[in-house]
C-alpha cells in the first residue's frame, strides 16, 4: 500500500471507529419474550455454576420512543465456577452486541464489584437471573450498574 493510501484508509478508519464503538442513547428497552425464556433455560442447565452469555439487539423507534429491543443472544464458550464467569472477547460480533447477560446461582441478582466493572466494559445494558431463574428472577441495570426498568414482549 503506498504511503498516501495507506494515510487516507486511516483517515477512514478514524471517521468511522467512534461510531462504532460509541454509546448509544436511549429511551427505553424492551426484551422479546423468547430472549428472556433463553436466559432462564440456560441458566437453569448451568446450575449450578454461573452462566453467561451476550445480549443482541437494535435500537428502534417505537411509539415515539429511542427503544433498545433485546431480540437475541449470543452465547459462546466460557468458563465458570459457582462464583465467577470468565471469557475472551477478541470474537465478538463487532456490530449488535449491546450488553451481557449472566447467572447467579444464589437468590441475588444485585450486582459485584466484578460485575460492574464487567457492565461498564462490555454494553450499555445487563441482565442477572437468579434463582428459581425465571422471569421474575432478571433484573436489568445500565452500563453504571444502576438498576433499570425494561419491558418485555411487544411494544
Amino acid at each position: 500500500m503506498a504511503a498516501h493510501d495507506e494515510s487516507s484508509f486511516w483517515k477512514r478508519v478514524e471517521s468511522w471507529l467512534p461510531k462504532l464503538f460509541a454509546d448509544e442513547e436511549f429511551d427505553a428497552v424492551r426484551i422479546e419474550p423468547e430472549v428472556i425464556e433463553d436466559i432462564c433455560a440456560l441458566s437453569r442447565g448451568s446450575h449450578p455454576k454461573e452462566m453467561v452469555a451476550f445480549l443482541t439487539g437494535d435500537i428502534r423507534e417505537e411509539q415515539g420512543k429511542r427503544t433498545l429491543v433485546i431480540d437475541g443472544l449470543y452465547v459462546k464458550g466460557y468458563d465458570a465456577s459457582e462464583d465467577a464467569t470468565s471469557f475472551t472477547t477478541h470474537d465478538l460480533p463487532m456490530t449488535g452486541v449491546r450488553g451481557t447477560v449472566h447467572s447467579h446461582p444464589g437468590w441475588s441478582n444485585r450486582p459485584s464489584a466484578a460485575d460492574r466493572r464487567l457492565f461498564d466494559r462490555h454494553g450499555w445494558f445487563h441482565l442477572i437471573v437468579c434463582q428459581p431463574y425465571t422471569r421474575s428472577s432478571v433484573a436489568a441495570y445500565n452500563k453504571q450498574g444502576e438498576r433499570i426498568e425494561v419491558a418485555v414482549g411487544e411494544p
